[in-house]
C-alpha cells in the first residue's frame, strides 16, 4: 500500500489501483480485484486530494465533477460525481465491474437485483436488496450483474460519490430500469447524474 495513514489518499489510491489492476497481462478475476481495492478506497477516502482543483472538470453541459485517472484503453476509470439534490439517478446498471465510495453528503443508495435472464428485450424484472442511507467513507462493490443501483442525494449539498470502474461508461451499453413497470431500456454514453 502507498502512503502513509496520515498521508493515503486519491494520489496513494491511484497507485495502488494501478499496481493492482495494469499487471501485465491483466487480472481476470474482477471479484478478487474489488476485493483488493474496496479496502484501499475505504481508507483513501478519509485522506487528501479528492477535491484538488488540479482534477476538477466539467461534463453534460458544465456540471462539475472530477478526473482522478483514466488509462489508454479505458479498462480502470477513477472519477468523482456530484449529485444534486432532488436530482436522483434513475435505476440503472454499470455492465462493468466497480466500486462506489462516498466522499460528501448523505447518499441514499438502493441496489436491486434481477431477477429475469433477459430473453424478453425490454423486459427487466427486479426486486429491491438494500436501500440504505450512506455517508462519509462507505463503499460498495458493483459486480455484473449485481450492479443495478439508484442514488439520491439527501439534504442541501451535493454529494461527491467516487467511481472505480473497469470501463468507459461514455463507450458502455447499459441499461434505465423502470422498476414498477418490470421494463428497462438499452442506452448508450448517458450519464445517469442530473
Amino acid at each position: 500500500m502507498s502512503g502513509t495513514a496520515t498521508e493515503y489518499g486519491v494520489d496513494a489510491f491511484i497507485a495502488d489501483a494501478r499496481a493492482i489492476m495494469e499487471v501485465e497481462g491483466g487480472i481476470t478475476d474482477r471479484e478478487a480485484a474489488v476485493r483488493q481495492l474496496e479496502p484501499l478506497l475505504r481508507h483513501a477516502l478519509a485522506g487528501p486530494g479528492w477535491t484538488d482543483p488540479r482534477y476538477a472538470t466539467t461534463v453534460d453541459g458544465g456540471r462539475p465533477g472530477f478526473r482522478y485517472y483514466r488509462n489508454d484503453d479505458g479498462s480502470l476509470n477513477i472519477y468523482g460525481v456530484l449529485f444534486r439534490p432532488d436530482h436522483p439517478t434513475p435505476v440503472h446498471d454499470h455492465v462493468t465491474w466497480g466500486l462506489i465510495g462516498v466522499y460528501s453528503g448523505a447518499q441514499r443508495t438502493t441496489r436491486y437485483r434481477r431477477l429475469d435472464h433477459g430473453d424478453t428485450p425490454g423486459r427487466c424484472d427486479v426486486e429491491l436488496v438494500a436501500d440504505e442511507t450512506l455517508t462519509h467513507g462507505a463503499t460498495y462493490p458493483l459486480l455484473p450483474p449485481h450492479d443495478i443501483h439508484r442514488i439520491e442525494v439527501l439534504g442541501p449539498e451535493d454529494g461527491l460519490s467516487i467511481h472505480v470502474l473497469g470501463a468507459d461508461l461514455k463507450r458502455q451499453r447499459r441499461r434505465i430500469f423502470d422498476v414498477a413497470a418490470g421494463t428497462c431500456e438499452e442506452v448508450e454514453g448517458v450519464s445517469m447524474a442530473r
